[in-house]
């Protein structure tokens, strides 16, 4: 009787154990919390990328959490800093890069960017080094690349037609586009502008020779003639109303779009906008590489986010969060992640894939921003650059609507950069 009694038992626990083991299977997962901004088409692409990954493998189960825009994303994660509630991994800007980075809130990846976590040296040399500047601070990464774009010129092609004229490859052209224009008694003006344009600015500056901030932080030359030259060439254009800036419009999209300039700069994320724009105008709208300044070569800077993982993470969730970008960034996956969102794979193989090129014959609006890869670089991170962002785009506004002095205005900006390179 002892006997069956023990056997009974040795069921009823092996029952209990039977009945519990897919709980103890789901619970040997990774977890990773991932916060994010994505919405609407942006946020279906990143939920399906998401499920691939989680049933490609079973260690790691990514969790996403949208947190409406980055704006609110950013109070969260400061909030939740405070409070030591951090997830594993979000969102950043190039801003907040740095800053959680010099907040302590998130630290270097490197150690966990290994074969063993699908981050190959493969994959690393496959990533365009333009995006990999921006998360990169004395050598040490502390975020990866993910959603990117570029500044791409929309053209109405309908308007140059009909003065007979070429798309400009340079900024002179754009100022001979403004002077025809007047000539033909157009009121159109050459060009439109973001309000924000401090990164029109820079990448002009660099094209005309200018260092603006060296990559090892050891020098800055924003005050300098190689950088002031393009402040006032974009302030004369305006003044000659052949260029203007959004305003009172908010974006330079919707006025492009209904015709009011020729050609507008913007990200190339926001060609949604410019195309549901010309829905109502008709305008045939093409697009190109931006002109270069001067004699300098092309060159572009990058824009959107990247991913970055917070320190209060176990090392087991930090390895699990680089497992799942390295899957973000395979070929296929940053690929079809650029197709559906309209932003650019992160990766050689990625732009040269059969997805992203089968795309760009089904969107040749495209083909530019794609183009400007091979020349793209990211703004030079450290620590202080948000408050420079805020007082540059002050500066400029100070110059282009109230006639503020261009080197006095460029001038303060240099020395407040000194100041936080420590110059």
């Amino acid at each position: 009787m002892k006997k069956l009694k023990l056997f009974a038992a040795a069921l009823v626990a092996a029952s209990t154990l039977s009945s519990f083991s897919p709980l103890a299977s789901a619970q040997e997962k990774t977890q990773v919390t991932f916060w994010h901004a994505m919405n609407g088409a942006h946020e279906e692409a990143l939920t399906a990328l998401t499920d691939k990954f989680n049933e490609s493998q079973d260690k790691v189960e990514v969790v996403l959490e949208n947190q409406g825009d980055y704006k609110v994303l950013q109070q969260k994660v400061m909030g939740a800093g405070v409070s030591g509630d951090l997830p594993t991994m979000s969102q950043l800007t190039a801003s907040t890069v740095v800053d959680f980075m010099d907040q302590g809130l998130t630290e270097p990846l490197n150690d966990y960017l290994t074969e063993e976590n699908g981050f190959s040296q493969e994959l690393l040399d496959d990533i365009y080094p333009g995006f990999m500047t921006g998360v990169t601070l004395d050598d040490q990464v502390y975020g990866l690349p993910f959603s990117k774009s570029v500044r791409v010129m929309y053209v109405n092609q309908d308007l140059l037609d009909e003065l007979g004229v070429e798309v400009p490859k340079t900024w002179d052209d754009v100022k001979a586009l403004g002077e025809k224009l007047d000539e033909a008694g157009k009121e159109e003006q050459a060009m439109g502008l973001e309000n924000s344009i401090s990164m029109e600015v820079e990448t002009m500056a660099r094209q005309n020779g200018a260092v603006w901030i060296a990559d090892d932080k050891s020098a800055t030359d924003i005050a300098s003639d190689k950088a002031t030259e393009p402040v006032q060439f974009i302030k004369d254009l305006i003044a000659d109303d052949h260029a203007r800036l959004a305003g009172e419009d908010g974006y330079m999209s919707g006025p492009f779009a209904s015709g009011a300039t020729a050609l507008y700069i913007g990200s190339s994320a926001g060609l949604s906008f410019v195309l549901d724009g010309i829905k109502e105008s008709g305008i045939n709208v093409t697009t190109a590489e931006i002109p270069t300044f001067a004699d300098g070569n092309p060159l572009t800077l990058f824009a959107g986010n990247d991913l970055g993982v917070f320190s209060q993470a176990s090392d087991e969730e930090k390895a699990a969060a680089v497992q799942y970008m390295a899957f973000l960034l395979s070929t296929e996956n940053t690929a079809e992640w650029a197709a559906k969102t309209g932003y650019l794979p992160i990766t050689k193989s990625g732009e040269e894939s059969d997805v992203w090129q089968n795309y760009l014959k089904e969107n040749p609006l495209m083909e530019a921003a794609s183009k400007e890869l091979e020349y793209g670089r990211a703004q030079v991170p450290y620590v202080g650059s948000s408050e420079v962002f805020t007082e540059i785009e002050t500066a400029l506004e100070t110059i282009m609507v109230n006639d503020g002095d261009v080197k006095e205005n460029m001038q303060a900006i240099e020395d407040l950069v000194k100041g936080h390179l420590g110059l």
